[in-house]
């Protein structure tokens, strides 16, 4: 699947009313795309993304009660349908008020219902785990998902829901999706996304160049455990393994955080990898770009990847004349390399400006997404 095809059927459902439900494989990117469209939309809009659930509870009430703050927000409601032990925490309790001498009933919506119906209210509820809930919540779910509302509670037009869950052979404890549900809605199944789509997201959100570099040489985003108590490989576990190990050098830790977070097929080539890195010497090819051509593929991503993460360090002049010389021969790596250096943009300016004009053409591209 392509991020922006997905992203405009979340355009058209939202304009038509319409809900959406991504089922799919677990650790896929299901829940990062409706993060990631969240940050897009509120961008567009020149709104404040506001993840409801890392809010504290002064905070989510001064959302409710400032309607100029909440006009100029994008708010993203997140809720985890498997952990949701009480229906109420969906559908609000009734409370006895006293007022003027009189006791009377008034139903307490939850807060996060206050803000998505109200007239300013702009963003998204994403109901995830849908097949995991229990079967009263799951009714409450499906009415928010057909319906947008609880009781009389009606979620502004601005709101799209979004519900995600998993497939039956992939979680034996999950419950069906109705049929009529499945017709009512804009259903898609999810099967994540090509590896150049994720490389983009990972060089977007600054993963760690060893994570970037293996899965760029690899290309195994997916790959399954037979045993029960065993990880499997995950465009999630890449993820969990950068922020592990960013900024770490101390290969047997390294080593176990690859083994907590892959595949043990996957965490093996990972290591070796990594191992591979400590014994090259990046500088000997920076100084004599022409023995950059004799290296065997793997030991290209590796003297590429230690040339990112060290480009701050590296001479701009040998820098630009190491990719000048490779562009000739290895244009694949000027790629990887210029993709890796991206997420340090001020160094990437630098770089640009002193490439010859040719080299810069021929690979935009890769400079401007």
């Amino acid at each position: 699947m392509k991020k922006e095809i997905i992203y405009k059927v979340f355009e058209k459902a939202q304009e038509k009313g319409k809900s959406v439900i991504l089922v799919g494989d677990y650790g896929v990117g299901k829940s990062q795309t409706v993060y990631d469209y969240a940050e897009k939309k509120a961008k567009e809009k020149g709104k404040e993304l506001v993840i409801w659930h890392l809010l504290n509870e002064n905070q989510k009430k001064e959302l409710i009660e400032n309607k100029e703050k909440l006009r100029n927000s994008f708010v993203l409601v997140d809720i985890k349908l498997q952990s949701v032990g009480d229906i109420s925490k969906l559908t609000g309790i009734p409370i006895i008020v006293n007022g003027n001498g009189e006791h009377k009933i008034i139903w307490e919506l939850p807060l996060f219902l206050k803000v998505l119906s109200q007239e300013e209210s702009d963003g998204i509820l994403f109901l995830d785990e849908i097949n995991m809930a229990s079967p009263s919540l799951q009714s409450t779910t499906f009415e928010l998902l057909l319906q947008r509302k609880i009781g009389e509670w009606r979620l502004n037009n601005n709101v799209l829901v979004i519900g995600a869950g998993n497939t039956l052979d992939v979680n034996i404890s999950a419950n069906p999706i109705p049929k009529p549900l499945i017709n009512r809605v804009v259903f898609l199944n999810f099967q994540g996304f090509q590896i150049q789509d994720w490389l983009r997201w990972a060089i977007n959100k600054k993963l760690d160049e060893r994570v970037i570099a293996f899965v760029h040489e690899f290309k195994e985003l997916i790959v399954d455990s037979e045993e029960e108590l065993e990880t499997s490989t995950r465009p999630r576990s890449y993820e969990i393994l950068s922020d592990l190990i960013k900024n770490e050098n101390d290969i047997d830790f390294i080593e176990l955080i690859a083994f907590a977070c892959l595949h043990k097929s996957t965490a093996v080539k990972f290591v070796e990898f990594v191992k591979l890195m400590d014994k090259l010497n990046y500088r000997e090819y920076i100084e004599n770009p022409r023995k950059f051509a004799q290296l065997e593929g793997q030991a290209k991503y590796a003297i590429i990847t230690l040339i990112a993460r060290n480009a701050e360090d590296i001479n701009k002049k040998d820098l630009v004349n190491f990719i000048t010389q490779i562009s000739q021969t290895d244009a694949e790596f000027v790629l990887l390399l210029l993709s890796l250096i991206k997420t340090k943009p001020k160094l990437l300016d630098i770089i640009l400006t002193s490439l010859p004009k040719e080299v810069v053409t021929r690979f935009t591209d890769i400079i401007t997404w």
